[in-house]
This record gives structure tokens, C-alpha cells and sequence, in this order.
């Protein structure tokens, strides 16, 4: 019953909200809401309100005023998104939208997916091999179908980390520290030197060990072969060069490094520890062209590489190579555009060596506009060298039918490629039998629909509603002969639900945001479907009071979950509770503090896995 009472509240409070906008005198809602241009959707720049898609905007200034210090800290706090951890800043950080992790994620644009796939699940990157948070200017998560667009992996969505431009001359030393002998240093630097600008961060991380809630107790894993310590340092670097009004040339360049100990439970009991190093690197190099016109054009060039060692060397690396071009004909906008990409992955304790595939695309899309109404019809068409040829159609419209309001409806398939480990795995564990991949794989087919509005009740609240589901046909799992496991396309799944999210702005100091998610999954093996007991957030809450005046900003913020199967996870609901306030002592300085999971609550977001318990972190930011 807590989740109808959690409705409840939320229903009471939106309507409150309404209620209080008569009665204050206060500033806009933030632009994002309605004007805020966005890149991801549609492969061009659209504005919010233009666009077919359930989509939020994470800006810099949110990252910096809540005191995120990660992309899944920062995601895990959008209405309708889970982040499954199995050891937090470790291994296996994987997001869901709209209840699946088949999601690309992409850096201005580029895929940093792990093409070798994950421990388990259908999920394709470790959120903890990204950077640091201080170079991102914005985070675009789009939740629905993005086959058509972005190719294998966008079943559940598709998130864009778009990084920082330097705009000015200066630097930053960040400093902080925290619960379980947490150390973070952090400088950047950017500034323009003509038709040239950089931004470049470095970051070093020190983590002694963490602890968490086990029923009366607090488990602290520090010592006796159940260690949780680790480094993790970063590097980032971007350069613009402008060419003349309508070109410029980009370069990126990231590196991450991991060294650390990774514990195991049984029964939610430390049980032992594996030592895993890794290190993360990616490049790109992109020339834009005209960029003064709304169907802009690019190049791209981008390779990324993982080497792993986590009881065995893990390698993969992929390059490829990415061109799109668009044009404005009358109503249309269309967009079409090229893509190659190739894959190495070796694997000593998957039993494979340096094997390889390619895959190239073609995509067009048009958007079509008649009046209040947008058409947007697209297509892409794969051919990879190990499944062969794949085409994905979608449709999509968008009514504006003022500044206020917007609804739009979009119906695509969706596909997602098998990963390396599913075509290549093969090892013989003896008596627990044999794990061996399948390199007749299909990739797992099926569709994805969405309809949803966005509505401005007042110039200082904003509703949005959203309802989709989706099936995959034939999603690869494991199938089973006697004691061995063999990789197969033996599988079904569907999956529908609905997000309710309010953002109401109070005065020119106070503003906050409501959300509420359902999400159902099932799945069918062969005996009909079956819920997904799995699910560790079948009805999901989000929360969020802020405040901000003069020197001062504080921030509460709420994530919750109902519905769980408790064969699963220790309790069927949990609430966890952030804070954190940050003061400008003086122009140049900052200094801040935060708290996860005030109330030490126990839980878990992956089966058998606990996550953290209460966490706290002090910090200065200097600027010269």
C-alpha cells in the first residue's frame, strides 16, 4: 500500500503547487522546460517542445548545485531511471530506461558502448569507466525507441553526454573529503585564444573502504580479503578550433583508470574480494559544418579501448567513423548520414582472442512540418559481418499546439546486436559444466511505442505525461543442456508503463520537482510470460526541493521504489534521502557538503549486491 500513498502525496502536492502560483511573486521556470535546444532526439538541433520524445535535460548547473560527482549519480535522480549497481564506483554500474538496459550511451554524439557486453543482463557499459562530472555541459537522456537513428542497443533509449566548450580564462582546484577515507582532487582549465579554446580536467580519487546496513548491523568492508579501497583517476581534454562562421574542427580525448578491490556476498555477507585494474581511453576528432543552419553537418572519427584485468584480461576496442549531412527543403528538414564501425575484443578468462566484426549504416530521417504538426518518418539500414543486414523503420509526430503545450506519439522497431561475449564465450568450468556462446545469434528484434504531453500550467509550473511500451521477440539468454549453458535467441519480452513528472517554481529562491514512474515488466522462456521478478523498481518516486539566493544553495532530494519481490531483495520498498548546501565565502570560493542516504537505509539494486549506507563528503572549490 506505501506506493498509493506515495501517489497520493504526489497528486496532493501538484495540485498545492498549482494553488501557490497566484500567490507569489516568482521567476520563470527554467528554459529547459520549453526553449532549451536538443541534439540528441533527432540527430539535429530541436527545440524541446518540437520534439516526439520523452526527454530530459541535465544541465551543468544542476551537476554543480547538487553536489553530483558522477553521470550515474547524477541519471539515478531522473523520473523513470534505474541505475543497477553491483559494486558502487567498481564493476558493473548499468542504467535502465524505460525498464531496459539496452541503452547507447554516447559522448558529443559518439558511442563509448563496451561492444564485449556485461557480467550479466543485456546491458553494454559501466557507467564507472566515464569521467569524472566537471567537463560535462549537459546530459540528454531520451527514454523510447532510437534504432532508427542510433542502431543496435537503443531499445530502452539513448543518453548523450555533451561535454564543455571553453568560453573564458581560468582555472579550478576542487578539493573534498568524506566517509570511508574518500579523497577527490579535481583541476581544471579552459580559456580561448583566438579562434581557439580548450577545457581540460584531471582528477584524482582515493576510496579506503565503504560499509553498509545488513539488518541491526553495519557491515564495514576494510580488511581480512573483503576490501573495498580503490583509485580511480580521470583525465579529459577537448579543443575547438573555429574555422570560419560556419565550421570548426573538435578534439576529445578521456582517460580513466581503475585499481581496486571488488568484494562478493553470499546472502548479503562479505565472502571474499577480487582485485580488478582497468583502463579506460577514448579519442575523437569531428569537423563541423554549417553550423549556422538548422540541419547541420559532421564528420567524426573516434576510437575507444577498455583493458581489464578482473581474474583474467579483458580487451575490446572499437573505431569508426561517422558522417552526416541535412537539408532544409520547404516543410522538410531531412537528415540522412553514414556510419562504419569496427570491433576487436579478446577475452582470457572468456576463452576468445582477438576476434573481430564490422558494421556499416546508412540512416535518413524528415521532418516534415504542417502547420502545429510534425511528421517524422526515418529509416536506417545495418549490415554487419556477423548477423548480415538489418533495416529499422520509425514514425513519429508532435503536436505544439501552443508555447504551453505539446503531445506526441512515435512507434518504431528496435534491435539490439549480440555482444561478444554472446557469439564467443566458451569455457569449461567442470563440474558446474560449460558456459559457450553462439555465433548463429540473431540480434534480438522488436518494437518500442511511446505517446506523451508536456503542458506549462502557469509560467512557473510544468506537467509532463508519458506512456510507452515495447517486446522483443527474441532476446538471447542462456539455455540449458544438463550441466552446461549455451548462448540463445530463447527469449521474450514486454514491457509497458507510465511516468508523472511536475516541476513547479515557488519563488525567485524555492523550487521543486515531483515524479512518479510504473514500469511492468515480463518475460517468456518457452512457458508463457511470467512477471520480472528482477524488477527493482517496478513503481518508482522521485523528489526534489531546492534553494538557491545570493551565497546560499541547498538541496534535499528523494529517490524511492515499491513493488519489489522480496525472493529477490531484502524489502519490497525503500526510500533514500540526499542533502547537500554549498556557500560562497567569497567571488572565488566555494565551499560545500553533502549526505547520501541520510537514514542508512538497507537495500539493494542488484540481487545480492547491498548498496551503500550513509555517506558524507565536505569540499572547497577554488576559482583564479
Amino acid at each position: 500500500m506505501i506506493h498509493r500513498k506515495m501517489l497520493a502525496s504526489f497528486i496532493c502536492l501538484s495540485v498545492m503547487g498549482g494553488m501557490s502560483g497566484n500567490a507569489v511573486t516568482a521567476s520563470s521556470l527554467d528554459t529547459e522546460e520549453a526553449d532549451t535546444v536538443v541534439v540528441t532526439a533527432d540527430r539535429i538541433p530541436t527545440k524541446k517542445s518540437e520534439t516526439p520524445a520523452n526527454i530530459t535535460v541535465i544541465t551543468s548547473q544542476q551537476i554543480k548545485n547538487n553536489r553530483f560527482d558522477s553521470v550515474s549519480e547524477a541519471i539515478r535522480h531522473v523520473n523513470g531511471v534505474t541505475v543497477t549497481d553491483m559494486v558502487p564506483g567498481g564493476s558493473m554500474s548499468v542504467v535502465r530506461l524505460n525498464g531496459d538496459e539496452r541503452v547507447a550511451v554516447l559522448v558529443d554524439g559518439h558511442p563509448v558502448d563496451n561492444v564485449q557486453g556485461m557480467v550479466s543482463g543485456h546491458g553494454t557499459l559501466d557507467l564507472n569507466t566515464l569521467p569524472g562530472v566537471q567537463n560535462i555541459e549537459k546530459i540528454e537522456v531520451v527514454k523510447g525507441n532510437g534504432s532508427a537513428l542510433y542502431g543496435s542497443n537503443a531499445v530502452g533509449g539513448v543518453i548523450n553526454i555533451i561535454t564543455k566548450k571553453g568560453t573564458k580564462n581560468q582555472s579550478t582546484l576542487d578539493l573534498n573529503t568524506g566517509s570511508w577515507g574518500t579523497h577527490t582532487y579535481t583541476m581544471t582549465n579552459e580559456g580561448n585564444y583566438g579562434k581557439t579554446s580548450w577545457f581540460v580536467t584531471g582528477e584524482l580519487g582515493r576510496q579506503g573502504y565503504y560499509d553498509y546496513r545488513h539488518g541491526n548491523d553495519t557491515i564495514k568492508l576494510d580488511g581480512s580479503g573483503k576490501d573495498s579501497n580503490y583509485t580511480d583517476n580521470s583525465f579529459t581534454a577537448r579543443m575547438d578550433q573555429k574555422i570560419n562562421e560556419s565550421s570548426s574542427w573538435r578534439f576529445y580525448v578521456s582517460h580513466k583508470s581503475y585499481d581496486g578491490n571488488n568484494p562478493y556476498f553470499t546472502n548479503l555477507l562479505p565472502s571474499g574480494t577480487t582485485a580488478m585494474e582497468r583502463i579506460t581511453n577514448n579519442i575523437a576528432a569531428t569537423y563541423n559544418f554549417k553550423e549556422n543552419t538548422s540541419t547541420p553537418g559532421y564528420i567524426h572519427i573516434f576510437k575507444n579501448y577498455t583493458s581489464t584485468d578482473f581474474s583474467g584480461a579483458y580487451d575490446v576496442a572499437t573505431e569508426g567513423i561517422q558522417a552526416q549531412d541535412g537539408w532544409l527543403v520547404g516543410r522538410h528538414r531531412l537528415t540522412s548520414g553514414f556510419e562504419w564501425q569496427k570491433d576487436t575484443a579478446s577475452s582470457e578468462t572468456g576463452g576468445y582472442t582477438d576476434k573481430k566484426r564490422t558494421n556499416r549504416a546508412f540512416y535518413a530521417q524528415d521532418i516534415i512540418d504542417v502547420g502545429k504538426l510534425s511528421v517524422t518518418p526515418g529509416i536506417r539500414f545495418d549490415d554487419n559481418s556477423t548477423f548480415g543486414f538489418h533495416k529499422t523503420p520509425k514514425i513519429a509526430l508532435n503536436y505544439k499546439a501552443n508555447d504551453k503545450f505539446n503531445a506526441y506519439a512515435s512507434w518504431g522497431r528496435v534491435f539490439s546486436a549480440p555482444t561478444m561475449d554472446d557469439l564467443y564465450y566458451n569455457v569449461d568450468y567442470g563440474i558446474w559444466g560449460k558456459y559457450v556462446g553462439n555465433t548463429d545469434l540473431k540480434p534480438e528484434t522488436g518494437y518500442s511505442e511511446t505517446i506523451g504531453f508536456n503542458y506549462q500550467l502557469d509560467p512557473k509550473t510544468n506537467f509532463n505525461v508519458n506512456w510507452f511500451q515495447s517486446k522483443i521477440d527474441n532476446a538471447i539468454n542462456w539455455t540449458y543442456l544438463g550441466s552446461d549453458s549455451y548462448k540463445a535467441n530463447n527469449q521474450n519480452e514486454k514491457k509497458h508503463g507510465i511516468e508523472l513528472s511536475m516541476q513547479k517554481t515557488i519563488n525567485d529562491a524555492w523550487n521543486y520537482e515531483l515524479g512518479y514512474s510504473y514500469i511492468y515488466a515480463q518475460t517468456d522462456s518457452g512457458s508463457g510470460y511470467s512477471y520480472d521478478t528482477g524488477n527493482s523498481q517496478p513503481n518508482g518516486y522521485r523528489a526534489g526541493l531546492h534553494y538557491a539566493k545570493n551565497a546560499w544553495k541547498a538541496n534535499i532530494l528523494m529517490t524511492a521504489g515499491t513493488g519489489r519481490n522480496t525472493t529477490v531483495y531484502t524489502h519490497n520498498s525503500y526510500v533514500i534521502l540526499d542533502a547537500s548546501a554549498s556557500y560562497d565565502v567569497a567571488k572565488n570560493t566555494t565551499i560545500y557538503a553533502k549526505m547520501n542516504n541520510i537514514t542508512n537505509k538497507e537495500y539493494e539494486m542488484y540481487k545480492g549486491y547491498p548498496m551503500p549506507g550513509r555517506y558524507f563528503q565536505l569540499g572547497v572549490k577554488y576559482t583564479f
